[in-house]
């Protein structure tokens, strides 16, 4: 990569694009009763419509391969800046304008709606694990694992809560499945919580009206959310089970957790908190924080998580039958019919 090419790709560079692409705008909108209408009519529109996204697409979108689609809001940004600056949207070339970009908008959304169907086709041959089939679908949009990882969390619980009730967890040949979702009471936790919410929900809706229409609305929408969310949880957590093959164990917890380890990295299998680790070698996932089983790996594990990947040497988790999941990874129960 040629030195004009980094500094592009920098984040220098993407900053001060940005702030010269908003300089450029509130100088164009503040001078624009300074410009001659003719030529205000047509300069500013170009200049906010077409030229500003096409600079944006090279200097920032193109470099980090990011989806064409970010350069959809820098378009409509520069129409509603227009119709600001002119004070109508049938001012000078508009209009014209405005017909001539939104065919090559359809283009881009079309185009990229083909290239996410072919990535989520592609990545759910390669994996049963629908989690992995949205987050791929998710960093060909933003790139980046974080925000890709966060976003196919949120798509996962509406996933699991609403579209996930005839699916059952199908072992490949050689894997033992070990469940989590009964264990410390859990799914008895959950039960209970979803009695008790659309109570809780009907009542807060009838008595915040008294005070805000408005925050009793928002708390509704919020209640719904979160009773979708930990229902697509509980359901992640009876379809994602651990899983113990040949050679490795894959470690889950719902939607929130994911770790893989081969069989020879594991140190002990233990039923209580390892010691001797620092706190930051160590991530408990057990239920109400009360892990029956902790796998101890002997170098530190990659774990995917809600808020990003971490790396640690122990993980704790709470098990149906934490017994047969040590036996499993001991080897013990080697030819032993999957466990659900």
């Amino acid at each position: 990569m040629t030195g004009c090419a980094r500094l592009l790709a920098s984040k220098p560079a993407t900053i001060g694009f940005l702030a010269s692409a908003t300089a450029l705008y509130a100088y164009g909108v503040l001078s624009a009763e300074l410009i001659p209408a003719e030529v205000g009519a047509v300069a500013l529109p170009f200049d906010f419509m077409a030229g500003i996204p096409a600079a944006f697409y090279l200097l920032v979108v193109r470099p980090r391969r990011l989806t064409p689609l970010a350069v959809l809001p820098a378009i409509w940004l520069g129409y509603g800046l227009s119709v600001l600056a002119l004070g109508s949207p049938n001012a000078g070339v508009l209009p014209l304008l405005l017909a001539a970009l939104l065919p090559v908008e359809l283009a881009i959304a079309v185009r990229e709606a083909m290239r996410l169907v072919r990535t989520f086709r592609t990545a759910k041959a390669e994996s049963a694990d629908p989690m992995e089939w949205l987050f791929a679908t998710t960093r060909h949009l933003v790139r980046k694992e974080l925000p890709a990882r966060m976003m196919a969390a949120e798509l996962s619980a509406w996933y699991y809560a609403l579209l996930s009730w005839r699916q059952k967890p199908r072992p490949a040949p050689g894997e033992t499945f070990h469940a989590y979702h009964n264990a410390g009471g859990y799914l008895n936790m959950m039960l209970g919580l979803g009695l008790a919410l659309p109570v809780e929900v009907v009542a807060v809706h009838l008595l915040l009206p008294q005070w805000s229409v408005v925050a009793a609305c928002i708390a509704t929408l919020l209640s719904a959310y979160a009773a979708v969310w930990l229902a697509g949880d509980a359901r992640a957590r009876v379809l994602r089970p651990v899983v113990v093959s040949a050679e490795a164990v894959r470690l889950r917890c719902g939607i929130q957790m994911e770790a893989r380890t081969a069989l020879a990295d594991v140190e002990r299998i233990t039923p209580t908190e390892p010691e001797g680790l620092g706190k930051t070698d160590k991530l408990n996932y057990g239920t109400f924080y009360q892990a029956n089983v902790w796998v101890v790996a002997k170098r530190p594990v990659e774990v995917r998580t809600l808020l990003g990947t971490k790396r640690v040497r122990a993980i704790g988790l709470s098990l149906d039958d934490p017994h047969a999941f040590a036996a499993a990874v001991r080897g013990e129960h080697a030819g032993q019919a999957n466990r659900g």
